[in-house]
């Protein structure tokens, strides 16, 4: 999402080991602050990416878009199944 599609901003993690061995991932407070203020940016180009495909997504959902019209041929294919 970060790289591909300019959708979202890096954040970075530590691991540490718990008493059973396995690693937790740990992201701090200062990283997601740090994370949601670089969103908040007005001339971030994330924020306007994602503004975009929001936009896209949500015609590809109304009446007549794209994920509308592929969401009602896969219930009509389950529905015809099911006889």
């Amino acid at each position: 999402m970060v790289i591909e599609l300019g959708l979202a901003v890096e954040i970075k993690m530590d691991y540490r080991k718990d008493y059973s061995g396995e690693n937790q991932v740990i992201v701090s407070a200062g990283e997601i602050e740090r994370g949601v203020r670089k969103l908040m940016e007005n001339d971030n180009k994330t924020r306007k990416n994602l503004k975009e495909m929001s936009e896209k997504s949500r015609k590809a959902m109304m009446e007549g878009g794209s994920s509308f019209t592929s969401l009602g041929c896969f219930i009509d294919d389950v529905i015809s199944n099911l006889e």
